[in-house]
């Protein structure tokens, strides 16, 4: 019977630690690598075994065999690639532990090559025991890509899963609170109904960070000590430490206390295809393509310091020369190319858009343009009369006025006659930005001029939907962040619960 995925793992994790403990020898002489960077793919490969839970038994319901059941190919492929991984890791161990010398063959530079430097008469070199360390970092990458198609491939979706775990329940008096505290417009008797659904899904987020973090424990089993940094800084002690590195508990231990039961989703085989399996080199499934909008700055230009301040900067959860980061909220292992994709990221793991209209049950969103399309197809809109080409804001009034249409108004189809009459607002008054009252004044002073075009009169101001969808969407992820807990994700966030705290000047 082969090795089991755990079987295989604890063995390339054992070779990763051997390697360390010989490039760490001063008796071996100069390195062409050094062992921090073998250190940093440890870093990485453990990352990976801990965050698909790789040190399970096979008869556990959290391990890669259970959740893979039905999915040979691609179980097969994961055996495959720690096969690889393991031969590799051995081959540069026979190097570095003075088995044998590596092989060097030297490159003559293409004699056409215009580029060469005058005079540039010297070889290049290849040397196996780099290009056996580059093998093992491409490696751990393929095991990572696997790792994101298996999560892809996974039918249930994590938020609501989460939420319908109901063995722990938070009471939202305090977040329904806060809202009303952050937004006092909100507390008007009209809009109470809306206080109370953004402070629901402030505790709801933190019902889902607690089982993710919960979910990540029981994959990961029982913690491993954090190696990399006291690696780095007891260099001297570095190979008994590699020597106990490997030394962990079988994790399939359910005696821990748990929030709540996990187990693995099995995946549908469907999902992933042969050709998934042996792309390289993926771009981030968040696909940086696509046209989004970025909410960094309030309206009138302000940073809004609230709202970023809770998320974590990549370069702090960066380690050594690692390309992936898991994310400390939903504990994913991907690769992001830059601040802007990663905010993006955090808001979609939290949900951060709410209809705020009322009498609509439609889920949370994690795109701000998927919810703002919501938004404009359904209920910021106006009906226009055929006859008439007047239009209204106003459902019912619509409504009234088509009775001297009867002709045109039929009971029996006036759903029809709504998505027919129906269109999306050119412009919307900024007083409907449901949780501010101070965002007209401000509009008001940077265009004097056109508020008081009319006059005497008192002029509303508008601004077209894009602009609308930036103002109310930085209103919704500030509420959003205010369910990461204090201090879960760097050293700063402390300090920023003060400016999540403050009343918003933007």
């Amino acid at each position: 019977m082969p090795d089991s995925v755990a079987a295989r793992s604890r063995k390339c994790r054992d070779k990763l630690s051997l390697i360390i403990d010989s490039l760490s020898s001063p008796s071996q002489g100069p390195r062409r690598i050094s062992y921090e960077q073998v250190i940093d793919e440890l870093a990485r490969f453990s990352l990976w075994m801990g965050n698909i839970g790789a040190l399970h038994l096979p008869k556990s319901p959290l391990s890669l065999e259970s959740r893979l059941s039905e999915a040979d190919e691609v179980l097969s492929h994961v055996h495959d690639l720690l096969e690889d991984l393991y031969e590799v890791a051995d081959q540069l161990f026979e190097i570095a532990s003075g088995v044998r010398k590596g092989e060097v063959a030297p490159i003559t530079p293409d004699e056409d090559n215009e580029d060469d430097e005058e005079g540039g008469d010297h070889e290049l070199e290849i040397s196996e025991e780099v290009e056996l360390f580059e093998q093992i970092g491409a490696s751990i990458s393929r095991l990572f890509r696997v790792t994101s198609l298996i999560r892809q491939a996974a039918p249930n979706d994590l938020f609501t899963k989460a939420l319908s775990r109901n063995r722990y329940r938070f009471n939202d008096q305090f977040d329904v609170a806060h809202v009303g505290e952050k937004f006092s417009k909100l507390r008007s008797d009209n809009l109470v109904w809306l206080q109370k659904r953004l402070g629901s899904a402030i505790t709801q987020r933190r019902h889902y960070l607690t089982y993710m973090q919960d979910h990540r424990e029981k994959l990961e089993g029982q913690r491993e000590a954090t190696y990399t940094a006291e690696m780095r800084s007891q260099a001297p002690t570095l190979p008994q430490m590699a020597q106990n590195l490997p030394v962990r508990a079988i994790p399939d231990n359910a005696s821990r206390p748990s929030t709540f039961f996990t187990k693995a989703t099995t995946i549908n085989p469907s999902n992933i295809t042969p050709q998934m399996l042996t792309v390289e080199d993926e771009p981030d499934f968040d696909d940086d393509a696509r046209s989004y909008t970025t909410i960094s700055r309030s309206v009138d230009g302000d940073l809004d310091s609230s709202t970023m301040i809770r998320i974590p900067k990549l370069d702090d959860l960066r380690k050594g020369f690692r390309k992936e980061v898991e994310c400390p909220f939903c504990f994913r292992m991907k690769t992001f190319k830059s601040e802007r994709v990663w905010r993006r990221h955090v808001y979609s793991d939290l949900r951060a858009y709410i209809c705020t209209f009322k009498d609509c049950d439609a889920p949370y969103f994690g795109d701000i343009n998927e919810w703002f399309r919501h938004e404009m197809q359904f209920h910021r809109v106006q009906y226009s009369c055929v006859v008439c080409k007047k239009a209204w804001d106003d459902k019912d009034k619509f409504l009234r006025h088509m009775q001297l249409h009867p002709e045109l108004l039929n009971k029996d189809k006036e759903e029809d006659l709504l998505d027919i009459s129906r269109t999306p607002l050119e412009h919307i008054p900024a007083e409907k930005c449901p949780c501010c009252t101070d965002w007209v004044e401000r509009l008001k002073l940077r265009a004097p001029t056109q508020a008081n075009a009319d006059g005497g009169l008192e002029a509303v101001i508008t601004v077209v939907p894009n602009v609308f969808k930036r103002h109310l969407a930085s209103h919704l992820e500030q509420l959003a962040l205010f369910a990461i807990p204090i201090g879960s994700t760097t050293k700063g966030s402390t300090d920023s619960n003060v400016a999540i705290e403050e009343d918003q000047s933007s």
